[in-house]
């Protein structure tokens, strides 16, 4: 089920092995003063997936990457590795709840978080972004699910208008003919869409500890926060979804 994932791990830290990669990092560190002092990739990742720590610290770092990221030259490549690794804990996350609408074919989903998380870090705007963790990891779910629920509101319409001839979703490089999920997961990934009408981007959160059981400090951990942080935003979104709801 998850050989392709851990494959696309092993190919991430194969890359920043590279004596290559090691050369464009040195570089990248000397023009960002939060990676000043940095020896090697590897001490990246140990400080940003290390429990505890300064939050505010862990997001700068993760913010000079996305500014290397973003930016020309030889650095970008590098930089992106380091943030898909960086991120890895809330990807697989994101992973563990969306395989089972791609089980029969599970490299179409690697290829989707894949593609999908790459382009956020491209187009992120810091600006706009308090935790970027956090953001890129929700925006790369929310993305993959408002595809399969578009994809399963155009085939449901299919199978009401065969005469039409089937539909097939197109997603940059992947097209989609069916979604291989059941009707459980369907009811997901629409209450999914549903809630983030509602709450906004919390959304993902409140599905992971009501839905999918998560705990709290797990949900937390994969989506880049903080447990107190979790805690809050979880608190604030049932307010407000209850407050919805007596209208």
């Amino acid at each position: 089920m998850r050989a392709e994932w851990h494959a696309l791990h092993t190919t991430l830290i194969r890359s920043s092995n590279r004596h290559g990669f090691h050369r464009h990092f040195g570089d990248l560190c000397q023009g960002a003063e939060a990676l000043k002092g940095v020896s090697e990739p590897a001490a990246v990742l140990d400080a940003l997936h290390a429990p505890g720590g300064d939050p505010a610290a862990k997001n700068a770092l993760l913010s000079a990457l996305v500014s290397a990221a973003q930016a020309p030259g030889d650095g970008s490549e590098p930089a992106t590795t380091l943030l898909i690794l960086a991120l890895w804990p809330g990807l697989d996350a994101v992973y563990g709840r969306l395989w089972r609408c791609f089980r029969r074919e599970p490299e179409l989903l690697v290829a989707e978080i894949a593609g999908r998380i790459t382009q956020g870090i491209k187009r992120l705007d810091r600006d706009r972004v308090t935790w970027i963790a956090a953001t890129l990891i929700r925006n790369t779910e929310r993305d993959i699910r408002r595809m399969l629920a578009r994809q399963w509101r155009e085939g449901a319409m299919a199978e009401a208008f065969p005469e039409e001839g089937g539909i097939a979703v197109e997603t940059g490089a992947t097209v989609f003919v069916d979604a291989p999920c059941t009707d459980t997961d369907l009811m997901t990934v629409l209450l999914a869409e549903r809630l983030r009408a509602i709450i906004g981007d919390d959304a993902a959160l409140v599905m992971a500890i009501a839905v999918h059981g998560e705990r709290q400090d797990a949900a937390a951990k994969a989506a880049g926060l903080s447990y107190e942080a979790a805690r809050k935003r979880y608190q604030r979104a049932l307010i407000k979804l209850r407050a919805h709801l007596h209208q």
